[in-house]
């Protein structure tokens, strides 16, 4: 428990000081299309920033796997979080979702499922199946199935990775997990 605590500040620091800068403005733009920059642009900036180590980790895990798209993995990377867009957190607001998910896993699931028809907990909602939402965000835009299917399923407290799933998915759940 100590350790998970430790992850979590250290999440905590990196969003309150970490810094999107022009460097990850122009790998975000020369890895996009203009439809998907316009949405990974209405992230908060610690989202967006998130999303770039993320992508930039994805590669660092695929070294041993060369047969892989890199540039799947870096649109994987950068639009995995997109439907948190619908959020409309701050630092401190999103901190508050994942500590009530890690403190009350129980409310915090009742909470999201309320959130379904009662905009007062939409927040938790799109919180919880935030990659169901990106994925519907990313249909809309024209982006193939099997991405849409890794981004649906990228969170594992949601759904776990299994022997069928493809190996991005993994790559992804892992840099996500390790920041």
């Amino acid at each position: 428990m100590l350790e998970r605590l430790r992850y979590r500040f250290n999440q905590f620091y990196f969003g309150m000081f970490s810094v999107f800068d022009s460097a990850d403005e122009k790998f975000a733009r020369a890895s996009l299309n203009d439809q998907e920059f316009s949405l990974f642009d209405q992230l908060p900036s610690f989202e967006k920033k998130h999303a770039v180590v993320v992508a930039r980790k994805m590669l660092i895990f695929s070294v041993k796997n060369q047969e892989l798209d890199r540039q799947k993995l870096i649109k994987l990377g950068l639009l995995h979080d997109i439907g948190k867009i619908l959020e409309k957190n701050s630092v401190f607001s999103k901190s508050l979702l994942v500590a009530i998910r890690f403190l009350l896993p129980g409310f915090y699931n009742w909470l999201a499922e309320r959130g379904k028809v009662d905009y007062r907990f939409k927040r938790f909602y799109i919180h919880k199946h935030h990659g169901a939402v990106g994925a519907e965000l990313l249909a809309g835009i024209g982006e193939s199935s099997e991405f849409l299917s890794i981004i649906k399923k990228h969170d594992p407290r949601v759904e776990p990775f299994g022997p069928e799933d493809p190996i991005e998915l993994k790559l992804l759940q892992q840099a996500d997990s390790t920041y």
